[in-house]
């Protein structure tokens, strides 16, 4: 029985398989058997290939540092928020009203944007930021307590945040463009199952000197995954046979 990898060999698996076995074959020169460099140079292009796709997929998740970042961002807008209201009720009238003027430009840029979307919390805080640094409103926040410093830190988390959106979108249609791992793992199989492993296995008996310790070890490799996949298969459908028995029951 011809030696391949079985289909439901997921994609760490194979992955895994590939690598090994290209260390293995890296031992021994065979430069002069130009079928076999080929399908090796085919072989270790697609793994390669297979390897950067999976992590960038796992690395490019930008999800719980928006998270983190939009966090940050919405405890500042609100302590912002609270010291520009605490001025406008301060006994120095001339002073409220001052503080009025800068929490009426808040209210217009939607004072919860906080609870908006990060495209349009992002947007309306850098069209705030812009109002807040004009030189009579700049004027104003000097004058009120505690104001200046929270206006400087909501720029930096509002950068912050911005930067990160950005990136996950990138990330977003850079993965949009990638070949799916599934995909990639398929190829990967493909070319060890009809290329490489029944090349190896005639040429282990054709010159057992330079290829049948490597078909060898390699065999023990793909055995090995084989095995991992039957007993998860084996698994699979002893937990479904005892979910089916429990709804008879």
């Amino acid at each position: 029985m011809s030696l391949v990898i079985l289909s439901r060999a997921d994609t760490n698996e194979i992955g895994s398989l590939a690598l090994n076995t290209l260390s293995e074959l890296g031992k021994t020169d065979r430069s002069s058997d130009l079928y076999y460099t080929g399908v090796v140079g085919n072989l270790t292009k697609n793994a390669s290939i297979l390897k950067d796709v999976v992590g960038f997929i796992r690395k490019k998740d930008f999800t719980e540092q928006l998270i983190v970042a939009d966090d940050e961002f919405n405890r500042v807008f609100n302590c912002a928020k609270q010291f520009i209201h605490a001025s406008t009720m301060v006994l120095d009238n001339a002073k409220a009203q001052k503080a009025e003027k800068i929490w009426l430009l808040f209210d217009a840029h939607d004072i919860n944007l906080d609870k908006l979307s990060y495209e349009q919390q992002i947007f309306l805080t850098n069209s705030l930021l812009e109002e807040l640094a004009k030189p009579d409103n700049k004027a104003i926040i000097d004058e009120l307590p505690g104001v200046s410093t929270q206006i400087d830190l909501l720029g930096v988390h509002n950068l912050k945040l911005s930067n990160l959106f950005q990136q996950s979108k990138e990330a977003e249609a850079a993965k949009a463009n990638l070949i799916a791992p599934s995909t990639q793992r398929r190829v990967v199989r493909d070319i060890m199952n009809k290329d490489l492993l029944p090349y190896l296995e005639v040429m282990s008996k054709a010159n057992p000197d330079l290829y049948a310790a490597s078909f060898t070890l390699i065999t023990e490799l793909v055995n090995s995954i084989n095995s991992k996949v039957r007993a998860r298969i084996s698994r699979n459908e002893n937990h479904n046979q005892e979910e089916v028995l429990d709804e008879k029951n």
